[in-house]
């Protein structure tokens, strides 16, 4: 059994680890394509070829993120998935070749955060991973203490105040969210997939129009002129973009 010790402890949010990503799969082609792939993004990544070897590495624990071969040649891929999901709440990709609705359903209801088919892309497994992350540091955020600085910016979490210029602004709790997102990842382009999930916790459709209002109404509040805005900028084709730079 895995000591839930060495799954659910947690590094601060804020700092900026390199997330600890474990790959199980008994295939070493994928292996090799997503070792490389990761270490070239940043990440830290080790692998394991079976259930067993996988509790092994698991034990040596916290992970950021484990990807699961649903077929692994000692064990279903989802009972792994469940002694994981029991102990901790490390987000877990399904990779797969088994890939109708049924299987999908399975893996999604027993606790996977995202299901992807083999073959696979490199850029679609990078794109869902760091959605992935930059969520789940946004859901560890300890809302009854944290204070998020950034420029000109002090946001006080408990009372959904914004102290920016002297002066201090009531928000939402809408729009708390979004803006701890931004302060949070400054300089990074979210797209409203990830976006969607952290504040709204649901999936983004293409006719949601959720976050593009609060990103609105959050201008509103921090920029000079909302119509010209100079902090959260719209990136076409991909989402948006909290300035990095200090005044």
């Amino acid at each position: 059994m895995i000591p839930q010790a060495a799954l659910t402890q947690r590094r601060p949010v804020g700092n900026r680890h390199r997330n600890r990503i474990l790959v199980v799969d008994d295939d070493p082609v994928v292996q090799v394509l997503l070792r490389e792939t990761l270490l070239a993004e940043g990440y830290d990544v080790s692998g394991a070829n079976s259930s067993e070897e996988a509790e092994q590495r698991l034990r040596q624990g916290p992970w950021d993120l484990v990807i699961l071969d649903r077929r692994l040649p000692d064990a279903d891929g989802l009972l792994l998935l469940q002694a994981v999901k029991e102990k901790s709440g490390c987000p877990v990709i399904i990779l797969s070749v088994m890939d109708d609705q049924h299987d999908r359903t399975l893996g999604l209801g027993l606790g996977a955060q995202d299901y992807i088919a083999k073959p696979f892309s490199a850029s679609e497994i990078i794109l869902r991973i760091r959605n992935l992350l930059v969520a789940r540091e946004v859901s560890l955020l300890p809302v009854s203490t944290q204070e998020i600085e950034h420029g000109p910016f002090k946001l006080i979490q408990t009372t959904r105040r914004l102290i920016a210029d002297g002066k201090t602004r009531q928000l939402t709790s809408a729009e708390a969210r979004l803006l701890a997102v931004f302060l949070t990842r400054p300089g990074e382009v979210l797209d409203r997939t990830l976006l969607t999930r952290s504040i709204c916790q649901r999936e983004w459709s293409h006719n949601d129009r959720s976050i593009d209002v609060l990103v609105a109404r959050l201008r509103k509040h921090i920029e000079t002129d909302p119509k010209s805005p100079e902090w959260i900028v719209t990136v076409h084709g991909a989402g948006y973009l909290f300035s990095a730079a200090i005044p």
